[in-house]
């Protein structure tokens, strides 16, 4: 039962995440890492046992903090044009760059 409620709770979580694409990489960021906390320490959870299990729980926390900041950074959508720069034909028949 234990098990099982990991699996939804995880479950949950995952569905949650997919509201990611909409926020800022800063947000993303701070969502991926609160979430892989929760994912961490939940899977922690069920494989230490004892005085284990806490320290499973805090290692699996902070294990998935920073894996769930770093997936969260390096995703969402990427198709804006900041880096790149844009040309106007001139009457000339030079390209110049877009003020």
């Amino acid at each position: 039962m234990k098990k099982l409620n990991s699996c939804i709770a995880l479950g949950i979580a995952l569905v949650g995440l997919t509201a990611c694409d909409t926020m800022s990489p800063d947000q993303r960021s701070v969502a991926g890492g609160l979430g892989g906390a929760a994912i961490g320490g939940i899977l922690g959870n069920t494989i230490g046992g004892g005085t284990g299990r806490t320290i499973a729980t805090i290692a699996g926390a902070g294990l998935g903090a920073v894996a769930g900041s770093s997936l969260a950074r390096g995703s969402g959508n990427n198709n804006n044009n900041d880096n790149q720069t844009r040309y106007y034909r001139g009457r000339d028949g030079r390209f110049y760059p877009v003020p």
